[in-house]
């Protein structure tokens, strides 16, 4: 049997590895002329690499961990924690956070905690409270906060997971991802980095295949009959018995399935948001923020919303994390690296003065993706996401955002070892 697979990104390559290694054929088909999707290590030379894409790894994320020592690998630690906190010109650290916003946080995660506890798995079995998918987080946010400090926090902190403002995402598909974090200590959150970077792991996964992959192969048209099913690219035609689509649903839309897809599905696909958001990466000739004693991690109240210490070469690069209708704005600026470069010199002055050079990476208007990862939105829980993965006789679907880890590489990974079993079955 020779499966085609669409999509390599983390969720396609991990599900050529067990096809193959369960004794199938596969074929490999890549819209972009490199592996990895939505996980991209930027090389742009000079020493300079970073993430432009997917970064981090939960220290429960157990899937990822083990397929980096599947390649002998052990992760990167993250060492930049704790993270500076910036609140209308305030300044403190996630360490000693203010006590307000410190007890608006334990609130709302002693509430969510007692609201998990009558959860059902998997999220759609949760029909005994349906009113909770109508709700938005946003709403959740501010019942169990009482001051504005305190609610700049939590939205700050939880909007960071979801890729998007709070108002658009579900309550109850945000206890659905809460679900994961009950019996963590407190430093599992982005606790690693992939070593050299995800794309080092992407061309491994791949390398470690028989088949070779197809770049530039943009899917246009899906034809299934009783045989197998027709692939139609923009450059060609493939024929497979089955078929692994790994694609985010907004390039789904824009396949044409013959015979169509259920409506179940379709609508499914249509409902399942993508998160906005973007990357903007300066480059400077020191670490400045390290020798100033700060390890480069920020949340802050203003335009920049989030920065890390993005390097993974030798240049130092600081990565700044929006997301929401705040980085449609900085979209639609002229030169969003400078006005980024700005914005950060306002609070840090060295900024400036050590500044070379600086990248925006835009994956809401990414062709393949429209967008960083998918988010829960309001309803989608009870009335769509169980229909989102079932195969469509022989076309099966992976992806982040048809696993129980939606959003994150874990999923992606988890996605790739369900579909991997109704392939065999």
């Amino acid at each position: 049997m020779t499966v085609g697979i669409v999509g390599l990104g983390f969720a396609g390559l991990r599900t050529a590895m067990l096809l193959e290694k369960a004794g199938l054929k596969v074929q490999l088909f890549e819209a972009k002329g490199r592996p990895g999707g939505r996980c991209h290590t930027a090389d742009e030379g000079g020493g300079v690499l970073y993430e432009a894409g997917g970064e981090w790894i939960d220290a429960d994320h157990y899937r990822c961990v083990g397929l980096l020592k599947e390649f002998g690998l052990d992760p990167d630690i993250r060492g930049s924690w704790p993270n500076k906190l910036i609140f209308r010109g305030k300044e403190t650290t996630e360490a000693t956070i203010w006590n307000d916003a410190l007890e608006d946080d334990l609130r709302v995660e002693a509430a969510a905690r007692e609201l998990c506890r009558n959860l059902r798995m998997p999220p759609w079995a949760n029909t005994h409270v349906r009113e909770l998918d109508e709700r938005k987080v946003s709403d959740f946010m501010r019942e169990h906060t009482q001051s504005e400090r305190g609610l700049w926090w939590v939205n700050n902190k939880y909007r960071s997971d979801e890729g998007d403002d709070l108002d658009e995402v579900g309550l109850l598909g945000w206890l659905s991802g809460f679900v994961h974090y009950l019996d963590r200590e407190g430093d599992e959150l982005s606790a690693y980095r992939f070593p050299g970077g995800a794309r080092a792991l992407c061309e491994r996964m791949l390398g470690s295949l028989k088949a070779a992959p197809d770049f530039s192969a943009v899917l246009r048209r899906v034809r299934q009959d009783s045989g197998g099913v027709t692939l139609v690219f923009e450059n060609g035609e493939a024929r497979v018995d089955r078929l692994v689509l790994t694609l985010p649903p907004p390039a789904l839309e824009h396949v044409v399935f013959e015979p169509a897809l259920s409506v179940t599905k379709r609508c499914a696909v249509e409902a399942c948001r993508m998160s906005r958001a973007i990357k903007i990466c300066w480059e400077f000739d020191r670490p400045w923020w390290l020798e100033s004693g700060w390890g480069g991690s920020m949340h802050c109240d203003g335009p920049l919303q989030q920065t890390w210490d993005g390097s993974l070469g030798e240049a130092p690069i600081l990565t700044a994390y929006i997301c929401g209708r705040e980085a449609n704005e900085w979209l639609s600026l002229g030169d969003p690296v400078r006005a980024g470069l700005y914005e950060l010199s306002v609070l840090f002055p060295e900024a400036g003065k050590h500044f070379r050079r600086g990248w925006v990476h835009d994956w809401i208007r990414d062709p393949h993706a429209q967008g960083a990862f998918s988010h829960l939105a309001p309803g989608y829980v009870t009335e769509h996401m169980e229909h989102i993965a079932p195969p469509e006789g022989r076309i099966h679907f992976a992806g982040e955002h048809t696993g129980l880890w939606t959003g994150f590489i874990e999923g992606a990974l988890e996605s790739a070892e369900r579909v991997a079993v109704e392939v065999l079955r």
